[in-house]
């Protein structure tokens, strides 16, 4: 499994979370209003991207690692 990268673009106000390599996109499908699923050629969702995202500058924001 690839690392999860998690990108954001403060300009563009998108938050992208790829599971896979990015390089695999074939398909964004969205699914609602705000919210696109990415997959691969497969048909397999190798990422997710929040449009209209904004992280607020007094955001004391934290990432926690949970491993199963």
């Amino acid at each position: 499994m690839e690392a999860i990268k998690i990108y954001y673009d403060e300009q563009g106000k998108t938050l992208t979370v790829w599971f896979d390599n990015p390089q695999k996109e074939f398909l964004t499908e969205e699914i609602s209003e705000e919210v696109a699923l990415i997959k691969d050629k497969e048909g397999h969702i190798i990422g997710v991207e929040r449009l209209n995202y904004s992280l607020e500058k007094t955001d004391k924001s934290t990432i926690e690692f949970i491993s199963v």
